[in-house]
């Protein structure tokens, strides 16, 4: 080494460590001036030195004749490692499937030797690469070989079992440099896939919910069909009258392949579901194959899927309807959605029906729903029964009945010809009031005629002018034309009227009013 200072040296040390150890393996004092002066010269140890293998730090120190003390740590670094390489590197096999899943690694690590030849770097750890990442370990024989397994692995969608490159390395040690093998090619097999699809019950009402079934199936490399564990099985509609494509969602297959998924029915006609494999990506960016082909399935048919209709706010006015007489019922019709909300049917008709026992029923009347769902259906009143209304279904809504309403349906009444007189009348004297009760029904031309509505009692009743109540002041009877009347002291001014109340065969009705003037 040389060495100079403004003083005469008069010591030289070194201090030889290992890997940047602190303490050293060797310290050196022997010296000796080879050329130059003792002030600017070359020293070298009298006796040689035994270097370990590995990186070696010397350190040295110079003491000169002022007494000062100079130190340079490392003042040189040795590279004693032996430089290793992979001499050997197999893969075995080098295209692998979902049933040859298993990658021997071999090869062997040697490093060159001071005389020339290379020798195996025994008892090291070697990485087994895979697309850049260790897949697996070995360790070195004596010989520096290794031969190890590594099984490729299918997590759900995670796997590593991609076109990729292979190869083994070292990381070094302190006695050996890093070193990595060439690169070998691992290819891929691509099983091919089938789907099959199933329901637990037809999904053909919209807002229903249904579980979709079946079997994600493998072709093995002898040519049977096994499960395909582990893996994402896309569930998705399209409907040809909106032309729109719903998705619903993603369920991942037993470990027999087979699949399940809870699914509330869209309005759909065509039901699909779909396996598509991850595009696998190698670290640099490059898409390569998997360990399976993509596949897709759907019923061979068309499924319509239909809305629930409801029929609502069912009334039938008036009751009691008088016979003859038109009778009105009045609903909204709505289709429930597949989120729930109901929305108004807007389209098809609803028929009105009517039935005397509930048994038998028969049209009587028809109408077209408005564009908010609302209907009204007129009928002649005939008899006393059960009323319903039926949605047909129309476009993609079902069939609709609305539950029942009684209406009873009674003759018509009148009082005509009242009158109370004579008018005016001197006050003390005899007011006549009367008229003739009469009924409405049908003859056997089913024409409607009134006819007298004998043996019936008519109340009369009284208001005094200026007043704002009716009085009741007596009854009068029918007699066989319907005809009555009745007399009354004449008191006050005031109006007149007569009441007939009705009963279950005939309804109520009310006479004119009649002013009588008491003088």
């Amino acid at each position: 080494m040389s060495a100079s200072s403004d003083s005469d040296i008069t010591e030289v040390t070194a201090r030889l460590r290992s890997n940047s150890n602190k303490e050293p393996f060797a310290t050196v004092t022997d010296f000796e001036l080879v050329s130059g002066t003792a002030a600017d010269g070359v020293w070298r140890t009298s006796q040689p030195v035994t270097l370990e293998k590995g990186l070696i730090y010397i350190d040295v120190e110079i003491a000169d004749a002022s007494g000062l003390t100079f130190a340079k740590k490392p003042a040189l670094v040795l590279d004693r490692r032996g430089m290793t390489r992979f001499s050997e590197f197999t893969i075995s096999p080098s295209t692998v499937d979902v049933d040859h899943d298993t990658v021997t690694y071999k090869g062997r690590l040697v490093y060159g030797s001071g005389s020339g030849s290379e020798l195996g770097v025994p008892g090291v750890t070697i990485c087994l690469n895979l697309d850049g990442a260790c897949a697996g370990y070995a360790t070195t024989d004596s010989a520096g070989r290794f031969s190890s397994a590594v099984h490729l692995y299918i997590k759900g969608m995670d796997t590593n079992m991609i076109e990729s490159e292979t190869y083994a390395s070292y990381s070094g040690s302190p006695g050996y440099s890093r070193a990595a093998s060439t690169h070998s090619l691992l290819k891929v097999r691509p099983q091919e896939t089938r789907l099959s699809i199933g329901f637990s019950s037809p999904p053909t009402i919209i807002g229903a919910t249904v579980q979709v079934t079946g079997r994600l199936e493998r072709k093995k490399a002898d040519g049977h069909w096994a499960g395909a564990p582990g893996q994402d099985v896309k569930i998705s509609v399209y409907d040809l009258d909106t032309k729109k494509d719903i998705d619903l969602g993603t369920t991942r297959t037993r470990s027999d392949g087979s699949y399940s998924k809870s699914v509330v029915v869209p309005q759909a006609t065509q039901w699909f579901v779909n396996f598509e494999p991850f595009p696998y990506l190698t670290r640099n960016g490059v898409s390569v194959p998997g360990p399976y082909q993509g596949s897709s399935e759907g019923p061979e048919n068309v499924i319509y899927s239909f809305y629930r209709s409801s029929i609502s706010r069912f009334t039938v006015s008036p009751n009691p309807a008088a016979k003859g007489a038109q009778i009105t019922a009045s609903a909204v019709v709505t289709r429930r959605t597949a989120t729930g909300p109901a929305l108004p049917a807007t389209t098809g008709y609803v028929d009105l029906e009517f039935s005397k026992n509930r048994k038998t029923w028969t049209v009587v009347g028809q109408s077209r729903l408005t564009s908010n769902g609302q209907v009204k259906v007129h009928a002649t009143a005939v008899s006393s029964g059960y009323w319903r209304l039926r949605y047909q279904g129309w476009d993609r809504n079902l069939d609709a009945l609305s539950g029942t309403a009684y209406a009873t349906v009674k003759y018509r009444t009148s009082v005509s010809g009242f009158n109370a007189k004579p008018e005016p009348v001197r006050k003390g004297k005899t007011i006549t009031v009367g008229g003739t009760l009469k009924y409405l029904t049908t003859t056997q031309y089913h024409t409607f005629v009134w006819r007298p509505l004998g043996s019936k009692t008519v109340n009369i009743y009284f208001q005094a002018h200026g007043s704002k109540s009716w009085s009741y002041v007596g009854t009068a009877g029918t007699d066989r034309y319907g005809r009555w009347h009745k007399g009354f002291k004449a008191r006050k001014d005031g109006t007149w009227m007569a009441k007939y109340k009705g009963n279950v065969t005939y309804l109520a009705a009310n006479s004119t009013k009649d002013y009588v003037d008491v003088r």
